[in-house]
């Protein structure tokens, strides 16, 4: 007879008041509770609710249903100062933007398969006074929504919208990014988790991923959900692979081409929104190192023919660095630092939100501390950056931004 398991779904809250009421011995596979007053009570900890998030268990062709989700909120304080034709001009904003809420499912199979489905409820769309919990709709676009096939731990297949984990900053899930927001190169050259199949596999000792995507997609009656395939968008494909260098140190190599025309066209085509790099090529080597308590992560990146934005004609070109050394001063605290740079571009997250500017010779520093009171299940992310450069193809007109950020990240 066929045993199944339904567990209760529970969220971080009702699950912290139930561990703080109720205490449980448990023994052999999870989930069968043993009494036996001749046991020892085992302890456990409240950040264990993040793992209660098993709605069902059992040994047919459906494995396991999970509840899957993260909110990710962040209290944003800027002041940029733009010099531009000898006027000084300071803008700012200061309020709290719900960054990224997420929920959805995961699946498991036999046969080593595996549905995701995750669906943005917010995603950060919005400017300055519209980062509301919900803007617009409830449920807005599919964050991801694939089947995996992953019959080992050398070869898998991907089929559907997921995420083209270019450069190494990009490749770490938002969950686990040590800084509350990406380098302004980095989300620059990055795509949007297009439609498309990407493959693993292992060879010549190398850790290889190939894809090809598609860069547009389809939304509703809304102007907002759902973001379906557009099959008549043009295409894009990827390439990346990694090794050890060292026992510390990975390297990472990345190539994403995406068809649009030497940045004169529009990759999504008739679709109604596009989900590719806005670069037709982007080339990155990354380095991802751990030294004991020391870490450090780079990135050099060059995009050719980018879209027409801002100031920014259409075929122009950038580069960037990423240097981000990180030091774990507990096994709960840790001191983060970052620069970065780019060439040429526009204003991203969080400089983006005053007057964005098209800057050139850009430079951001960044420095913060992270307290995870739950791994990446729960954390608190704080930092401070100074970001400055020049505006485009100004003769001697510059953008000086200072920035302060406080956020909360949960995941489940």
């Amino acid at each position: 007879m066929q045993k199944n398991r339904i567990t209760l779904p529970v969220t971080a809250l009702t699950g912290a008041i139930a561990l703080a009421g109720v205490a449980s011995v448990t023994a052999g596979e999870y989930g069968k509770t043993v009494i036996n007053d001749k046991m020892p009570i085992v302890d456990t900890s409240w950040c264990d609710v993040f793992k209660k998030n098993k709605l069902y268990e059992g040994d047919g062709f459906i494995r396991s249903v999970k509840f899957k989700g993260r909110y990710h909120g962040q209290w944003i304080s800027q002041t940029e100062d733009t010099l531009a034709g000898g006027v000084e001009t300071t803008n700012g904003y200061h309020e709290f933007q719900h960054r990224r809420f997420r929920l959805g499912t995961e699946i498991e199979m036999a046969n080593d398969l595996t549905f995701t489905a995750i669906l943005n409820v917010s995603d950060g769309s919005g400017g300055t006074g519209s980062h509301g919990l919900t803007y617009g709709t409830f449920f807005d676009d599919w964050d991801e929504i694939n089947i995996a096939w992953e019959p080992s731990d050398e070869f898998y297949v991907i089929l559907g919208k997921s995420k083209q984990k270019i450069t190494a900053e990009n490749k770490m899930s938002s969950n686990s990014i040590l800084t509350i927001e990406r380098s302004a190169i980095s989300n620059a050259v990055i795509s949007n988790k297009p439609w498309g199949v990407a493959v693993g596999f292992e060879a010549l000792g190398l850790s290889h991923e190939v894809g090809g995507w598609i860069a547009g997609a389809d939304r509703d009656f809304t102007g907002e959900r759902y973001d379906w395939a557009d099959f008549d968008s043009r295409g894009s494909l990827t390439y990346r692979n990694s090794f050890d260098f060292t026992e510390d140190t990975e390297i990472q190599f990345g190539y994403q081409f995406t068809n649009n025309s030497d940045g004169a066209v529009n990759p999504r085509g008739s679709a109604d929104t596009s989900l590719g790099s806005a670069f037709e090529h982007v080339v990155s080597l990354g380095t991802v190192s751990e030294f004991g308590r020391l870490g450090l992560l780079t990135d050099v990146i060059y995009a050719a023919n980018g879209l027409a934005t801002g100031a920014l004609p259409a075929g122009f070109d950038t580069a960037g660095v990423v240097i981000m050394p990180y030091y774990n001063i507990t096994d709960d605290l840790q001191f983060v630092t970052r620069y970065a740079y780019m060439g040429e571009g526009r204003e991203q997250r969080p400089q983006r939100y005053d007057a964005r500017q098209s800057v050139e010779g850009y430079h951001t520093f960044y420095a913060g501390f992270n307290y995870y009171i739950c791994k990446n299940n729960l954390k608190v992310m704080a930092g401070y950056e100074h970001a400055t450069g020049d505006i485009y193809a100004s003769a001697n007109d510059t953008v000086d931004t200072g920035t302060w950020m406080l956020g909360i990240r949960s995941s489940w």
